[in-house]
């Protein structure tokens, strides 16, 4: 019988052989599924080897070494992923269609595709908040730590805006009209000190980003309860959610608790797990190392070659 993962890697002080060895597993079994008619069966396998590597990269000493692993194992889940993604891109109940079409293509980025509807993809539960409960604390390096409730957004001056909005699992949705207030202002409540360069953004239950201030300091970055004239169900982040439309839609930050600034950039939930520090739908960035092939290379763990993945998790 095979030996647990865990139990060999706890036998040396790093996992990292044992993480490369699954992936190595990963893609064998990959190659051999076409034969197979067994398909369940086969993405349950190939999905226990991954997490099983995922849950090693814990044990990993170097933080490079563990988010380009990450970044491996996160490019197979999203090749996984894609025929359940598949299912999400139709109409979806008590949501304005979107277009489908676009007279210049050029409006779409690379590797993206349009859908009518309104997917929803998450970490963990949506939490069944009132506007009541919002609280959002700006803090971190400011002037002043600011906590504010949803009227208090509601006294800043308001914002319609229309944009497109771009999924890293590859759906984009066109024409989105949002209701909110610029995180600008929000920001300047609390007053940023010099030094602040970017932000962690937070969100329940313990969900995070990291972003450029630049990038929250934008005019169409809003902090939004309303999407297309509707006020925001939970399982689009209502009561109120972050809106970054210049990049991929895990940046825009649902269930929004906290604004933190920093002097540095530090890696949020999905970046720690391989995603890409900035998320430029226009670059493609999904991944750590997609605007570098040399590090893309060296993001797969399993071996020496650069590895072309599909669309992301």
């Amino acid at each position: 019988m095979e030996q647990p993962a865990q139990a060999r890697a706890a036998a040396g002080s790093d996992p990292r052989h044992e993480i490369q060895r699954l992936l190595r597993r990963v893609d064998e079994v990959r190659k051999a599924a076409p034969g197979r008619a067994d398909a369940d069966v086969v993405h349950e396998q190939l999905m226990g080897l991954l997490t099983r590597a995922r849950g090693l990269l814990d044990g990993l000493r170097d933080d490079d070494r563990r988010r380009d692993l990450a970044a491996a194992i996160a490019r197979r889940m999203a090749d996984l992923d894609r025929e359940e993604i598949a299912t999400m891109l139709g109409p979806t109940p008590d949501a304005v269609p979107a277009p489908t079409r676009v007279d210049d293509p050029s409006r779409v980025p690379p590797g993206q595709h349009l859908t009518a509807g309104f997917p929803v993809l998450h970490v963990g539960t949506a939490p069944r908040w009132g506007r009541a409960d919002v609280r959002l604390v700006v803090t971190g390096r400011v002037e002043r730590r600011v906590v504010l409730g949803f009227d208090d957004l509601r006294a800043l001056p308001v914002q319609d805006l229309v944009r497109d909005f771009h999924c890293v699992t590859s759906w984009s949705r066109l024409d989105n009209r949002w209701t909110g207030v610029r995180v600008r202002d929000v920001l300047d409540l609390a007053g940023p000190q010099p030094e602040a360069s970017h932000a962690i953004v937070s969100g329940h239950p313990a969900y995070s980003a990291n972003l450029p201030l630049a990038h929250l300091r934008a005019d169409d970055a809003l902090l939004a309860w309303a999407h297309d004239g509707a006020a925001l169900d939970p399982e689009h982040g209502g009561p109120v959610r972050l809106v970054v439309p210049a990049l991929y839609g895990w940046k825009s930050v649902k269930w929004v608790t906290e604004l933190r600034l920093l002097e540095r950039d530090v890696p949020g939930y999905w970046e720690e797990r391989g995603y890409h520090l900035l998320g430029d739908p226009w670059r493609e960035q999904r991944f750590r190392g997609d605007d570098d092939a040399a590090t893309a290379a060296r993001a797969d763990g399993a071996s020496d070659d650069p590895r072309r993945a599909g669309g992301p998790r």
